[in-house]
């Protein structure tokens, strides 16, 4: 299996729930909810942005405009030089390539942040997951590389798993929240979704922070576990300017291209994160639901989230619904054909499979009344929106972090319901052939 098929396999097996093994989990006390959702209610300039078209740019831009700080919530790491390789999941192997090699890593990203911390003195916190594989002697990772050159790093141990994808610049100058996972398929192949949010003086940003914070708090040291002579050590310190050229243009056959916009007057609603308070949210959410309902998403596999969808139905509120025409675990890919079947079987015909050139569709948002975008970095799955208030280390099903925002404005809401209706148009109807 490839790195990218393989960390999505690990990434699959933590959100859909199934904790059949555990090489990422490494919560060690009980974790009680801590966080409440913020409301802001004041107007933010919001650029939405979208895979494979401006991902690998935004992410890009924010990083090369710190001046100060970066702050990463990131599930994984992936080489895009094959720099993080591995045959098979949760097998303890080992993983890494040549300094050379490392040194010239194609993932735009690794230079960008060498080039902030060397030439701005910018400050970085990565927040990522131990997947348990070591570096292989004589050998370097991508993280290895950061570490060594000053990054701060450390693996998230709070609960079963990580699942954010956020990036905070300048201490909440600009922050992104967004699907988009660090790997090549994720930024070039993939539908995702995001928001960048700045001139945003707003409780939300401050909340964020602080959920990022106290996971840092707990979180466990980044430990090196190769050993570099002096000489390596010299090169892979070395602090000139680390060159890139600027991406290209990826393009996935058939898909509609998105456009690239700032948005100056977007209400944000109000932030919140999984697992603190987030399933009595969004059931609230959608309960509120008085006309329409267009959800884009990778999945849906909770049957609490999928019976409140066929209630709305039921209740004569339009729902479409897009999902990935594939998806990486079979057991994800069942529980999801169940819902689906469920809808159908009552009636809701709206369902649509995205364009199958996308690897996945893993785009998170749901527009609500064409008022209000709802962004998420989680799936509608049990890990996603888990019930409760305490969750035990090591339990039998996966807890996740994930953070979600609410947006409002006649901008924000047009901007992603012209990316639905065109990833809706060029994908396909939903066949109910696995249906009993």
């Amino acid at each position: 299996m490839s790195i990218p098929g393989a960390l999505l396999l690990l990434v699959a097996l933590a959100t859909s729930g199934q904790c059949t093994d555990n090489c990422y989990d490494h919560q060690t006390v009980d974790y009680k909810t801590s966080f409440s959702p913020v409301e802001c209610g004041q107007q933010c300039s919001v650029t939405p942005f979208f895979s494979p078209d401006h991902s690998v740019n935004m992410y890009l831009d924010l990083i090369e405009s710190a001046t100060e700080s970066i702050d990463i919530y990131t599930p994984g790491f992936t080489s895009w030089s094959r720099c993080t390789y591995y045959k098979k999941a949760c097998d303890n192997e080992c993983i890494g390539c040549s300094l050379t090699e490392q040194r010239n890593e194609s993932f735009p990203i690794f230079p960008a942040l060498l080039n902030a911390m060397h030439l701005r003195n910018v400050s970085v916190r990565l927040l990522t997951n131990n997947f348990s594989q070591p570096t292989c002697q004589d050998r370097i990772t991508p993280l290895d590389w950061l570490f060594l050159n000053g990054a701060a790093i450390k693996f998230y141990q709070t609960t079963t798993f990580m699942h954010s994808k956020y990036v905070m610049v300048d201490k909440g100058k600009r922050t992104s929240v967004s699907s988009v996972n660090f790997s090549q398929t994720s930024f070039t192949k993939n539908r995702e979704a995001g928001v960048v949010l700045e001139k945003c003086d707003c409780p939300t940003i401050a909340f964020y922070k602080s959920v990022f914070d106290s996971d840092w708090a707990t979180a466990d040291e980044y430990v090196i576990t190769s050993k570099y002579s002096t000489s390596e050590l010299d090169y892979i310190t070395d602090k000139s300017l680390m060159e890139y050229p600027s991406p290209p243009r990826y393009v996935v056959p058939g898909a509609y291209v998105t456009p690239l916009t700032t948005y100056d007057a977007v209400t944000v609603r109000n932030g919140y994160t999984s697992p603190d308070n987030a399933r009595t949210t969004i059931m609230d959410q959608l309960k509120s639901v008085k006309s329409s309902l267009e959800v884009a998403i990778y999945q849906i596999t909770d049957k609490g989230l999928c019976d409140q969808i066929s209630t709305l139905h039921h209740n004569g509120v339009n729902v479409s619904l897009l999902v990935s025409a594939t998806i990486v675990s079979s057991t994800d890919w069942k529980d999801a054909q169940q819902c689906y079947c469920q809808l159908y079987q009552n009636g809701m015909k709206d369902i649509q499979k995205s364009l199958k050139n996308f690897r996945f569709a893993h785009q998170k948002y749901w527009i609500i009344d064409g008022k209000a975008v709802h962004l998420s970095t989680g799936n509608w799955s049990p890990s996603d929106f888990p019930s409760g208030e305490v969750y035990p280390a090591h339990a039998p099903h996966s807890v996740n972090r994930d953070l979600l925002v609410a947006m409002e404005g006649e901008d924000i809401v047009n901007a992603f319901y012209t990316v639905f209706q065109n990833d809706w148009a060029a994908g396909t109807e939903w066949e109910p052939k696995y249906c009993n």
